[in-house]
């Protein structure tokens, strides 16, 4: 049975517990404060790939060259994120994020390891950076990891995706 990115989205949604997804009080939320995370944009990319190209595994398979290529690309995703809507076209988005990274070798540690770095990182420029009160940098950092949550579980699938394909 061949089926549409559409249709693993919705299957793979579907299998999430609810306490575990993005919510529209999490879009709310971002939305509130996209402002704010808006400043964070240049140290977050610089980081993520740095990271990435000083990683041997990770360097492999990116070019040199492309460095600018792929921080617009986490750009187009970071402001996109902070505007939302969180519709099924967002949703249906990451879940083709996958086909790219298999095209390109990256594997799921490497993806789900790169959540965790900037899960991390931006916990401290929530706190050091933007200087929110713990509460706040709290609620907004558990939406954030909802948001990891859900990406994760849809790029993951990138093989019943791309057998679509």
């Amino acid at each position: 049975m061949s089926w549409s990115v559409a249709e693993i989205t919705e299957e793979v949604l579907s299998q999430l517990p609810q306490a575990v997804r993005f919510t529209a009080e999490d879009e709310a939320l971002l939305t509130r404060f996209a402002p704010s995370l808006a400043e964070l944009e240049e140290r977050l990319i610089r980081g993520f790939y740095d990271v990435l190209f000083g990683h041997p595994e990770t360097a492999r398979i990116l070019s040199t060259g492309e460095r600018s290529e792929r921080e617009k690309a986490l750009r187009r995703w970071w402001s996109r994120t902070l505007q939302g809507p969180f519709d099924a076209r967002y949703w249906q988005w990451q879940a083709a994020v996958g086909l790219v990274d298999l095209r390109r070798n990256v594997t799921n540690p490497m993806m789900i390891g790169m959540w965790g770095w900037l899960l991390n990182a931006l916990q401290g420029e929530l706190l050091e950076t933007l200087r929110l009160l713990p509460h706040e940098a709290a609620r907004l950092m558990e939406a954030f990891h909802r948001l990891a949550a859900t990406a994760q579980a849809l790029t993951a699938e990138r093989k019943a995706i791309c057998a679509t394909t």
